[in-house]
């Protein structure tokens, strides 16, 4: 019979636990497609919100900018 409750405790001990990094699907998904932007320096493409904005163009990273801009 202990064997039976230590059993349950380990399972909802085990469930409680995936129950908290369960990620939260409205926070953590944007709504619908995104925009991508090429990167002025080397062509990748980025999701234009993460793009680096400059008066130049738009950039993949800070080191592209700084090495594009000079």
């Amino acid at each position: 019979m202990k064997y039976l409750v230590l059993l349950l405790i380990v399972l909802a001990g085990i469930w409680w636990i995936r129950q908290q990094h369960k990620p939260d699907q409205t926070s953590s998904q944007k709504s619908g497609p995104q925009v991508m932007v090429p990167c002025t320096h080397c062509g990748t493409h980025v999701p234009e919100d993460d793009a680096i904005r400059s008066a130049k163009g738009l950039y993949c990273s800070t080191a592209h900018r700084d090495s594009h801009e000079g």
